[in-house]
């Protein structure tokens, strides 16, 4: 949840499009174990995308991938 706020404020503050922006997910990002969205090394979303990914299966991985984007 607190990824979730904290991109959401991120997002807000410098004026961003979630849905038009776009991150490339890490290696890192993929490789993240527990819940996952199976997100693979090199998947482009959108933040948007990543949202939904992290909050609806629980995505581990798409949460990392926001976490290391913003971070």
């Amino acid at each position: 949840m607190m990824t979730l706020i904290t991109v959401i404020k991120l997002v807000a503050r410098f004026g961003l499009n979630p849905v038009k922006t776009f991150i490339t997910v890490s290696k890192a990002g993929s490789q993240v174990t527990g819940t996952t969205a199976n997100l693979r090394a090199g998947d482009v979303l959108s933040v948007d995308q990543l949202l939904y990914g992290m909050m609806l299966p629980s995505g581990n991985d798409a949460a990392y991938t926001l976490a290391e984007y913003f971070g």
